[in-house]
C-alpha cells in the first residue's frame, strides 16, 4: 500500500515539475520580447522604450506650458469683455 502512495505521489510531483518547466519555458520567451520591446538590441535605429517616453514627457510639458499661456490671454480676453460689456451697460 504505501508503494502506490509513494508511486502516486512521485506521478503527481513529476507532473509540477513537468508544469514548472514548461511555465518557466513559456516565461524566459516573454522576458526575451520585453527585454527587445524596451532595448531593441537587434535592431539597430529604432528608439529605445526608455527615449520614448522621455521624448513624450518632454512634449507633456511643452502642451502644458502652451496650455497655461493659452489659458492666460483667454482670462485677459475674458476680463476685457467684461470690462467692455460694463461700458454697453452702462451706455444704455
Amino acid at each position: 500500500m504505501t508503494e502506490i502512495l509513494v508511486s502516486l505521489f512521485g506521478a503527481i510531483a513529476s507532473y509540477f515539475v513537468y508544469a514548472t518547466h514548461r511555465q518557466v519555458k513559456h516565461s524566459g520567451k516573454a522576458i526575451e520580447s520585453i527585454d527587445e520591446a524596451v532595448n531593441h538590441r537587434h535592431e539597430r535605429g529604432t528608439p529605445r522604450l526608455y527615449d520614448m517616453v522621455l521624448g513624450n514627457y518632454n512634449r507633456i510639458e511643452k502642451l502644458e506650458k502652451n496650455i497655461d499661456e493659452i489659458c492666460y490671454v483667454v482670462s485677459q480676453h475674458e476680463a476685457d469683455i467684461d470690462t467692455i460689456e460694463d461700458k454697453i451697460e452702462g451706455t444704455n
